[in-house]
């Protein structure tokens, strides 16, 4: 899988893909994560953390008490070093949170994982009852991106995943999918 495919927020027929608890016949048909739209606070926030320190350091740099300069040249080395660990750190856990929350659509299944992979819901094609999509806001709107909702019939009784791109195409695939799907297990 090419990099510019693992970054794509809806990935279809992905190769070389799967989940702990897969069974050996189910193929994942579908990839769906958030919209890269979802990403922008993080970005802009880790540009800023960036930017910051170009104007804080010297100014820190430059304050004196009684002539004598409050924080040494290694201090503000160690601090700046610092700074830029933690704004890393900051931006690649947020782009894992996004990475790997993540809406599996298999042939048997729809799986859910939230949380970076500590929340994990799934429900057979089975049980689920309505697939529905919703785009609200005006930006939403101009940029298609909304949300899906699962209603099924098992213990979770609802998937909700939000911020996703093209959410009237993502739900006729599920709902082609459960038909196409109910329909061989019908007969």
């Amino acid at each position: 899988m090419s990099t510019s495919t693992l970054l794509k927020s809806f990935i279809k027929n992905p190769p070389n893909t799967s989940y702990q608890g897969r069974d050996n016949d189910e193929r994942i048909i579908l990839v769906i994560r958030k919209s890269l739209v979802a990403v922008y606070k993080w970005v802009l926030m880790f540009i800023l953390l960036l930017i910051i320190p170009i104007f804080l350091m010297p100014w820190l740099a430059s304050l004196q008490y009684n002539n004598y300069f409050i924080f040494t040249a290694g201090f503000i080395r160690c601090l700046t070093a610092f700074w830029y660990l933690f704004s890393i750190g900051f931006t690649f856990q947020n782009f894992l949170n996004w990475y790997f929350e993540v809406l599996l659509v298999t042939n048997k299944k729809v799986v859910d994982i939230d949380n970076s992979c500590t929340n994990i819901s799934e429900a057979t094609l089975n049980n689920i009852q309505d697939v529905t999509s919703k785009i609200s806001k005006g930006w939403e709107q101009i940029l298609n991106i909304g949300s899906i909702y699962i209603q099924t019939a098992a213990e979770r009784e609802e998937f909700e995943f939000d911020t996703i791109d093209n959410p009237s195409f993502v739900r006729d695939a599920i709902a082609d999918l459960i038909s196409k799907h109910k329909g061989h297990h019908g007969h």
